[in-house]
């Protein structure tokens, strides 16, 4: 049985995946350090996100890797994707409208000045939100793709002929 990871889109997935692994540690890294003395809803909302990313996204890949003999195996994955892709376009949009609304020196992390790290953390959710978005898109792609005609193994082939010869005995066939 073919299932999504052995897929042209599952393999796919594989980079998209680690990109929004990669950007949600990023992203935990930053606000984590930002939220020790700044306590903004957008830092607080980014932070959780970032957490909630890395162990339902891990979860659900495992759980789809764990299960994929059934036919619904994507559909932990595809659950989780698509819950994540709007939770990260709404961490994005938090962040655009706190930075970008005015001069990043006026909104300070900490007591500082960093404009290079509230920027940072909005590319980066940004890139969060696409890398889940196009991870979605596959995981749609998957299941809508036509299914190859299935090649049995061996054991079910064994099956088969002992059916056939059991048949064949009994003057059925």
């Amino acid at each position: 049985m073919e299932t999504f990871f052995n897929n042209g889109y599952g393999m796919v997935s594989y980079v998209t995946r680690f990109l929004q692994f990669f950007s949600s540690i990023i992203i935990l890294g930053i606000t984590g350090w930002a939220v020790r003395e700044t306590k903004s809803l957008t830092v607080i909302y980014s932070l959780t996100i970032a957490v909630v990313t890395i162990v339902f996204s891990g979860v659900a890949t495992l759980v789809g890797c764990m299960i994929r003999q059934k036919r619904w195996h994507i559909f932990p994955m595809f659950v989780t994707d698509a819950v994540l892709s709007y939770l990260w376009l709404t961490s994005f949009i938090f962040l655009a409208l706190d930075f970008n609304r005015h001069s990043c020196r006026a909104s300070r992390w900490n007591g500082e000045v960093v404009c290079s790290r509230q920027y940072a953390a909005e590319a980066f959710s940004f890139i969060a939100f696409f890398a889940t978005l196009i991870t979605l898109g596959l995981e749609v792609g998957y299941i809508n793709s036509p299914r190859t005609n299935h090649v049995p193994t061996g054991e079910e082939m064994e099956r088969n002929q002992q059916l056939t010869e059991r048949l064949n005995d009994a003057g059925v066939l």
